[in-house]
């Protein structure tokens, strides 16, 4: 058996792609958001960069889903400083942020530490993740982008730490028992949307699809039933919702069995 031909991996900077922070690597960012979805396991929905907080500009502001919790994200294009986590904290208060996210190809290991530390501290209500993006490509091949989870919060000491509060009930640790045995049953089975989720006390769970506005919802339904809904965000206008609708029943009958509902929501945004 012939040995199989291998490319060689060059690793790139991230300023041989990107020149600069604001005009050129953010805005790919966000118009990318669901390749950093992928990576923590929520899914991100851009609302607005370079967002004045004080005399200051946040890099990204987002929400998780169809939820108003508030997501920020700071990148930089060189090494973790103490500036920036200084301006990361400043950011989480005053927009109260529940997902904090700090990006940068090269992780100090005192900010590695902090981040840990800080999720040490913090509740569920708050999340802290420093992701460090490596660019490279194989031979003359197009650059290509990863992200790697440098540090995020343990979801064994979330689950701990709110036992001893007894911040939680019976019906909390079903849903987080539940979603565990899902996300790993799926992961077997070749599905990847559920490799590195979190788990959650709520009854549903968000992804993104990778087109701003519009995200996936799984839920717990009544009957011991599950409920997929594919559903648009306000920044979406309902012209979408029509043009789905418009072929119903070819999408219907792709779903033999389901049943399906057609909800347009006029009264919401």
């Amino acid at each position: 058996m012939a040995s199989p031909e291998l490319g060689r991996i060059e690793p790139l900077q991230l300023r041989d792609l990107w020149k600069h922070e604001e005009r050129d690597f953010t805005p790919w960012l966000a118009t990318n958001i669901d390749q950093l979805s992928e990576v923590i396991g929520l899914p991100i929905i851009v609302d607005q960069t370079e967002h004045k907080v004080g005399a200051y500009e946040l890099d990204i502001r987002g929400h998780i889903g169809e939820s108003d919790k508030v997501v920020i994200i700071e990148n930089q294009l060189e090494a973790t400083d103490h500036g920036h986590l200084g301006q990361l904290m400043s950011y989480a208060a005053g927009l109260d942020a529940a997902v904090v996210i700090w990006i940068a190809p090269d992780v100090r290991d005192e900010h590695r530490l902090a981040i840990e530390w800080l999720n040490g501290l913090s509740t569920e209500k708050v999340s802290f993740y420093l992701i460090r993006p490596e660019v490279f490509r194989v031979d003359n091949s197009k650059p290509a982008i990863r992200f790697f989870l440098e540090a995020g919060p343990s979801e064994f000491n979330r689950r701990l730490q709110s036992v001893i509060e007894e911040s939680e009930g019976p019906r909390h640790e079903f849903r987080r028992r539940f979603w565990e045995g899902l996300f790993e049953y799926l992961s077997q089975n070749g599905h990847p949307w559920a490799k590195g989720r979190s788990t959650t006390k709520d009854s549903w769970i968000s992804s993104a699809v990778g087109r701003s506005g519009i995200a996936v919802n799984v839920s717990m339904a009544q009957g011991s039933r599950i409920r997929v809904e594919i559903w648009c965000t306000k920044d979406v206008n309902k012209d979408l919702h029509n043009r789905l609708l418009e072929k119903k029943e070819v999408i219907e009958t792709r779903l033999p069995g389901e049943a399906v509902s057609w909800e347009r929501l006029n009264t919401r945004a």
